[in-house]
């Protein structure tokens, strides 16, 4: 079973959340070691798909050793976020409430387009304890939100949405129905959250992500559009003197010329660009398991 499997099957989703009973030390003496194995098992799918989403990150000029030596650090990186999520959870809400610094910034402006009946949508990234993150924000935040996300989830997935449909969050694969109801809850000032660097097999949204054509969509700048919503970026990143905290910006109001395809374009761009900077500054807690560009061999 490779760490894909681990992370987003049912019985890999259990194990992880059972492992999160276990004291630090030997939970990630147990992470690391399935790391450096699957680090060690190079003609495996899931290496050969973070080694080629690296190598991309880091330019045309990083070589194989340093693509390599950032395959081995993402592995790291996922075990230990996926080992603190299971320990987490198994110690319930109080215990996610203070897995992450929130800051003051993001609810502030939150509260501002609140305040002005302006829906949110939160455009997520795949950047360390993500899940963690975003259950911490729906928690803190006490309004429903509506997450869409992929439309044919692992079984595993199925456990974290149960998670997720805890409380406030409503957890709503994408399809038809679900994206009709998030137009409605943001044209009337609610909040949803989507995953933008999630890539779709055989997109071809023409989205350039690190200066290459990518397989990621650009539906969520229609849905915005659609909904008349602000975008909120918004992450997660772990320090060792901080732990896990969110990475935020200002609210980006959607820039509008008349050419519906024009502003897609244009405003899926603006989104990446910030998603690109917090990816450059610690590409090794950039956890996506799934080829991003169409030209990585990985089958």
């Amino acid at each position: 079973m490779n760490f894909q499997e681990l992370v987003t099957t049912g019985f890999g989703t259990r194990a992880w959340l059972a492992l999160g009973r276990l004291p630090p030390r030997a939970g990630y003496a147990f992470a690391r070691w399935l790391t450096l194995r699957l680090y060690h098992h190079k003609s495996g799918v899931i290496y050969r798909v973070i080694y080629a989403n690296q190598k991309q990150v880091l330019g045309p000029s990083a070589t194989h050793e340093q693509a390599d030596a950032a395959v081995a650090a993402v592995l790291h990186h996922a075990g230990m976020a996926n080992y603190d999520m299971a320990r987490v959870l198994a110690q319930g809400k109080q215990a996610i409430l203070n897995s992450i610094d929130m800051g003051t910034e993001v609810w502030s402006h939150i509260a501002t387009l609140r305040a002005a009946g302006q829906g949110v949508l939160v455009c997520g990234a795949h950047l360390s304890n993500f899940n963690l993150g975003f259950l911490s924000f729906a928690i803190q935040g006490d309004f429903p939100i509506q997450v869409l996300s992929t439309a044919m989830p692992a079984r595993g997935f199925g456990i974290v949405s149960d998670l997720r449909n805890r409380g406030t969050m409503e957890d709503t694969p994408i399809d038809a129905p679900a994206l009709k109801k998030a137009i409605g809850r943001l044209r009337t000032g609610g909040a949803a959250i989507i995953g933008i660097d999630w890539p779709i097999p055989g997109t071809d949204d023409g989205i350039c992500f690190f200066g290459a054509p990518s397989l990621l969509p650009s539906g969520y700048i229609r849905l915005a559009l659609s909904g008349n919503a602000a975008l909120l970026p918004l992450s997660c990143r772990w320090t060792p003197d901080r732990g896990y905290y969110a990475l935020s910006c200002p609210p980006i109001e959607l820039e509008r010329s008349g050419d519906r395809e024009r502003d897609v374009q244009h405003n899926t761009r603006r989104v990446l660009a910030i998603v690109e900077n917090w990816i450059r500054e610690t590409p090794e807690q950039w956890l996506m398991y799934h080829p991003v560009w169409s030209s990585e061999d990985v089958s």
